[in-house]
């Protein structure tokens, strides 16, 4: 989407950056400048609040399409003009029930504002960004709760299929709930007179096991 909203725009770049409610991060970029793509690598990870005064902030609050004839003249230019040699842009809200969850921002590194037919074309792609956003959200929830009743099930299988015999019911319970849970190793625990007892184990290291096994009767 961003692809084709740069090269139809004729613009030189552009990024998507989704928006939590409070700060931006970048979720993709097109044809980025090396020292702004490396600045980008460096702080992918990391939530940014936009900078006061600057085109971002003013899209965060007023939700409404932002068109920079020429950053020079900003009061706060941003990294992409100083890093990017952004020059003309346009701030395109992603708005989703009323609520902003992104903005598409695409740049001309020379002072030629968009049309206005070209700024509608970026808000399609935004629209269709919302659409593609929320259809893999309610994916990702389906994927989620088919995950969640299969896992029941197995549960419920092994208690019907080892009725008085609770170590695999415990093993099994374990071994969906860290499955589900995206862990990297999981441990059950019994409170017996006072302390504790080690009593399933998934996917735990050696070591950690060599440790944990003489304690769990503490």
């Amino acid at each position: 989407m961003l692809e084709k909203a740069v090269r139809i725009c004729d613009a030189s770049f552009g990024n998507l950056f989704r928006f939590d409610g409070n700060a931006y991060y970048l979720a993709a970029g097109v044809g980025t400048p090396p020292k702004l793509a490396e600045f980008q690598r460096q702080h992918r990870s990391f939530p940014f609040q936009p900078d006061p005064g600057s085109q971002l902030e003013l899209v965060a609050r007023t939700k409404q399409v932002s068109h920079i004839a020429d950053a020079a003249n900003e009061a706060s230019p941003g990294r992409w003009a100083m890093l990017g040699g952004a020059r003309t842009y346009v701030v395109v809200p992603m708005i989703k029930d009323e609520a902003l969850i992104g903005v598409v921002v695409v740049y001309r590194q020379e002072v030629r504002p968009f049309s206005e037919k070209q700024i509608a074309l970026v808000q399609n792609f935004a629209s269709q960004a919302v659409i593609a956003i929320e259809n893999a959200r309610l994916l990702n929830e389906l994927r989620q709760s088919l995950e969640q009743q299969t896992a029941n099930s197995e549960v419920l299988q092994v208690i019907s299929s080892s009725p008085g015999d609770l170590q695999p019911v415990f093993e099994s319970l374990l071994r969906n709930a860290t499955q589900l849970c995206k862990a990297k190793f999981g441990t059950l625990y019994l409170r017996e007179e006072g302390g504790v007892r080690l009593v399933a184990a998934y996917d735990m290291p050696a070591k950690f096991y060599e440790v944990l096994r003489p304690q769990s009767t503490a």
